[in-house]
């Protein structure tokens, strides 16, 4: 395999996408010789941070969300980029990826499970970082070193 293995999806900001994208992930990681249990940690933190970008990220009907993957022979890393979200979203979505702090997306009694996601990424991830550009725009990198290496 030539390294890096890159590749880059866009696809329109609907969650009917994210299940065949996932499965994609899992077979491409497969296929360039990850466990399978890497595999499928990896397309659980790919459909977290896709779904976070299509519910928080997306301002337009015609939003896309954009998914670059590079493969190396021991590590993964994937940048997930949208147009951005309203500015609160944005700030708890700094909070987290910077502090680790759930509480900061508002975790209160009834609504325990919201944020979580974001913290198994962190868990199950070396590297989480994002950016915010121009208007917004929002991209969230992540990098996942195999365990076997």
């Amino acid at each position: 395999m030539n390294t890096p293995y890159k590749f880059k999806l866009k696809f329109p900001s609907d969650l009917d996408y994210i299940p065949p994208i996932r499965k994609f992930i899992a077979e491409t990681l497969t296929v360039t010789q990850f466990t399978p249990k890497f595999a499928y940690r990896s397309e659980v933190i790919v459909d977290e941070i896709c779904h976070n970008a299509i519910v928080h990220g997306s301002r337009s009907l015609n939003a896309e969300i954009e998914l670059e993957c590079e493969i190396y022979p021991d590590k993964f890393e994937f940048r997930v980029k949208d147009e951005g979200g309203k500015k609160e979203d944005l700030e708890k979505l700094k909070s987290v990826v910077k502090k680790s702090d759930v509480s900061a997306l508002g975790l209160s009694e009834g609504n325990e499970n919201r944020g979580l996601g974001l913290e198994i990424v962190r868990l199950l991830s070396e590297e989480i970082d994002m950016e915010i550009g121009e208007n917004n725009k929002t991209t969230v990198r992540v990098v996942r070193k195999r365990e076997d290496f």
